[in-house]
């Protein structure tokens, strides 16, 4: 089950700026429209407490779906509209008498508390779950500590905003596009093994069991980073205390044959090269991550 969470940002200056009266009628009005959205996606309201809702869908990609359609109703009211933060958390949900509790409602709860006025902010969890078209419409945000919590919970944003979207216009642009689509697949390999991550896919890399490469090193972070490919580029981003050495191989391009050192950022590549966690090449010739973009499955 997927539980989210959609909160009144700035409730207490709308308060004072409408006065009591006029600002609840708003939110009461907020709601009944968000209410319906919900129930578009084949979600349920659990229950409405002051300003937020609390909701639960079977599929992560119907709440996905209705937190930006909630976004963009709101974005498109004219006069003084409403800012929404909206936060999710999929995972297995206690019910009693049709009611959710437990530990993935607090999770929730605790998402939405992170993300701000017009953001919509997903754990890992849901990610996870989101079809293919709805996972390149994210980007990931941070590893956020959650209290009575051991292990940080890696939060994705998605992105509604039209603006936020690029638009190839160009005919140069274009062409450029349409090669990089050749690409099918980045190929990673550690330890004598090859991980494949196709487009609009990402793994975790790290000594953590959560992660899909995991990494024997003292050096690396549970969660060190995670590694997405998209538009025939890899997307690197750094998560972890050590941070991430880069080598990439002689080549024509720009960004080839050069050395970096990311700490909490993120790296962009159409190339080749090697990874090092948490320590540079030179004290790490055992486990290196070497990765490839590849033109054929």
């Amino acid at each position: 089950m997927t539980i989210l969470f959609a909160d009144v940002a700035g409730s207490v200056d709308l308060y004072s700026e409408l006065g009591d009266e006029l600002a609840h009628q708003r939110i009461r009005k907020f709601q009944h429209s968000l209410s319906a959205r919900i129930k578009e996606e084949q979600g349920r309201v659990i229950e409405i407490i002051g300003d937020e809702i609390m909701c639960a869908f079977e599929h992560a990609d119907n709440a996905f779906c209705a937190a930006r359609l909630i976004q963009e109703d709101l974005s498109q009211q004219s006069g003084q509209s409403l800012n929404v933060r909206i936060g999710a958390h999929s995972d297995i949900t206690s019910e009693q008498d049709g009611h959710p509790f437990g530990n993935t409602v607090n999770v929730a709860a605790r998402v939405v508390a992170i993300a701000k006025a017009g953001q919509i902010m997903l754990t890992d969890q849901t990610h996870q779950h989101l079809n293919i078209d709805n996972k390149m419409s994210t980007c990931v945000f941070n590893q956020v500590s959650i209290k009575g919590k051991s292990e940080p919970y890696i939060i994705h944003q998605a992105v509604w905003e039209q603006e936020e979207r690029t638009m190839i216009v160009s005919h140069k642009h274009k062409q450029r596009a349409e090669r990089r689509e050749n690409v099918s697949c980045i190929e990673l390999q550690y330890d004598n093994v090859t991980t494949r991550i196709v487009n609009g896919a990402e793994i975790l890399i790290g000594r953590g069991e959560q992660c899909q490469m995991k990494i024997n090193s003292e050096f690396a972070s549970r969660v060190h980073a995670t590694i997405k490919f998209l538009g025939g580029k890899m997307l690197l981003c750094d998560r972890s205390a050590n941070g991430t050495y880069i080598k990439s191989m002689q080549g024509r391009r720009a960004s080839d044959n050069i050395e970096l050192f990311l700490r909490q950022d993120e790296w962009t590549t159409t190339g080749s090269g090697v990874i090092s966690l948490g320590e540079p090449f030179s004290s790490n010739e055992s486990r290196l991550i070497h990765f490839k973009l590849h033109s054929g499955v």
